[in-house]
Formats: structure tokens, C-alpha cells, sequence
């Protein structure tokens, strides 16, 4: 796993496997300080690199100064020269000169700041994107390490009840066996019950004379007769 990986083999050597997890957890709290010690170090160096960066700018505006300067000197030295001045336009001219003697190392100067503030910028940038990379690989490591052990206390935790629930469940079973047996036989008896109603209450109206025959093929044919006739 790139850095972290190499870290954790340098510590560990020849520790043994009961001692593995005791010198990854150090390994991790060492990368996780080194981490924080190089966010320290990019925040100092931004410092720098912003001071570096001011006295850039200062630099650049003294050097447009002075180039402003030798423009208007040089526009001065021709209106001398048209005007037949020769001896204005050498002292002009020898001021520009003197100009350019102190411009020449500003420029340099220059050049080599920029180049500087370019590189440091270009360093802490690509340290910025290796810390955040360093740190997904840490968050990464640390999260599968937490995975692992939530997994094995559940497992630990199961197995230490299996037994328990396996009895509890039982248990539930049986209730629910005999919960289903008593509602069998109420629907049992319910049934029984409406039989035994249904046969007093046909032996009541026999004993009564009422519905004791059939009604017979002339009656059924006369009652369609009068349906018919109603349509």
C-alpha cells in the first residue's frame, strides 16, 4: 500500500505474530504524526513561499521604475539631439547608461526569484497532492482495520449466544405450535356447533308441519307460467 506499507515493514522485522498488531497500531499513530508534521511543514513553507513571492512583486515594480526611467531619458536624449543640444543629449545619455548598470543585476535578480517562487510553488503543490494520497491510504487502512474487528466481535458475540437463541427459538416454536392447536379446535367446535343448530331447527319445522313435502311438478309449472306472464 505504497508508503505506509513500507512503513509498517521496516517496524514490524521479525515481530511475531502475537506482537504484529501492537507494532501495526504504533506504525499507524507514527504515519499518522508524520503526516501531520509534513501538513505543518507545507503551511511554513506557504509562509515563506508568500514572503518570497512579496518581495518578487517589490523587486518586478523597482525594475518597471527604472525602465519607465530609461524610456522617458531615452524620448529626452533624442528631443536634445533634434534640437542640435549635443552636450544635454550625453549627459542624458550617460544617465541611461548608469541606468542600465543598475538594472542589469535587478533583472537577474528578478529572473531568479521567479524561477524560485515557480519551483517552491510547483514542490508544495505536488507534496500537497502526496500527503492527501498518504492520507486516503491511512483512512483506508484504518477503516479496514475497524471493519475486521466489528466482524470479529460480531462473530465472537454470535457464536457465544448460538446456543441461547437456538433455545429460544425452540421455545417460540412450540408456542406457536400450540397457539395454532387451540385455534384448531375452536374452529372445530364452532362447526360442530352450527351443525348441531342447523339439525334442531330442521327437526322443529318438520315436528311443525310446515315444509314437510316438496312442492310438486304442477306448482313448479305454474309458478314459471306466472313469471313468464310478468315479462
Amino acid at each position: 500500500m505504497g508508503i505506509i506499507s513500507d512503513l509498517f515493514k521496516a517496524i514490524k522485522g521479525g515481530a511475531n505474530e502475537v506482537g504484529e498488531a501492537i507494532v501495526d497500531t504504533q506504525a499507524i499513530r507514527i504515519y499518522e504524526q508524520d503526516i501531520r508534521e509534513a501538513e505543518d511543514a507545507i503551511r511554513k513553507a506557504k509562509g515563506s513561499l508568500t514572503r518570497l513571492k512579496s518581495s518578487e512583486i517589490a523587486l518586478a515594480r523597482k525594475v518597471r521604475v527604472i525602465e519607465d526611467d530609461i524610456a522617458d531619458y531615452e524620448q529626452k536624449a533624442v528631443s536634445a539631439l533634434d534640437a542640435a543640444n549635443e552636450a544635454l543629449a550625453i549627459e542624458i545619455a550617460e544617465r541611461i547608461s548608469s541606468l542600465e548598470e543598475e538594472l542589469a543585476p535587478l533583472n537577474e535578480e528578478l529572473a531568479s526569484l521567479k524561477r524560485d517562487v515557480l519551483g517552491i510553488n510547483k514542490t508544495i503543490k505536488n507534496r500537497e497532492k502526496t500527503i492527501a494520497k498518504n492520507k486516503r491510504e491511512l483512512d483506508k487502512v484504518k477503516t479496514v482495520d475497524l471493519v475486521q474487528k466489528t466482524t470479529k466481535s460480531i462473530s465472537n458475540n454470535l457464536a457465544a449466544t448460538n446456543s441461547t437463541t437456538n433455545s429460544v427459538k425452540r421455545s417460540l416454536d412450540r408456542i406457536k405450535a400450540k397457539q395454532q392447536r387451540h385455534t384448531d379446535e375452536m374452529a372445530a367446535g364452532e362447526w360442530l356447533e352450527e351443525e348441531n343448530s342447523a339439525d334442531d331447527l330442521d327437526k322443529k319445522i318438520k315436528a311443525a308441519g310446515l315444509g314437510g313435502q316438496s312442492a310438486g311438478s304442477s306448482d313448479v309449472l305454474a309458478r314459471l307460467k306466472a313469471k313468464s306472464k310478468a315479462k
